[in-house]
């Protein structure tokens, strides 16, 4: 587990790994829906972490703060993003296995393409 401020992040760093960058506030695009993700890179993954979708679970009382608690729901080897295009307001980045995602910053692209 890490903690960047006040988020905290439920993912373990392989041996030999390091944290690149961290990148809060992205949104991600699935099919129409739009969700808030964090983006964690290190030097071996692309690693895209959210709040849990049950977090409702958390709530007792409508005043009640739940943790901010960010779990793994997509990692891939940074060398199996093959590509990236641009797409409308988001980049579009094309997995080896010829999966995607869509992201709305310019940053990780940006990032990206400076460190490969």
């Amino acid at each position: 587990m890490f903690y960047k401020g006040t988020n905290m992040y439920n993912f373990e760093l392989k041996e030999n790994e390091k944290i690149e960058r961290i990148f809060d506030d992205v949104l991600l695009k699935i099919n129409n829906n739009i969700r808030n993700v964090s983006i964690i890179i290190t030097n071996i993954r692309f690693i895209i972490l959210s709040i849990p979708s049950d977090i409702e679970s958390f709530r007792v009382g409508r005043m009640i703060n739940y943790p901010n608690f960010k779990e793994v729901i997509l990692e891939c080897n940074i060398n199996d993003i093959i590509n990236i295009e641009k797409d409308n307001d988001y980049y579009k980045y094309i997995l080896s296995s010829t999966n995607y995602f869509l992201l709305n910053t310019d940053e990780i692209y940006k990032f990206i393409n400076q460190n490969k």
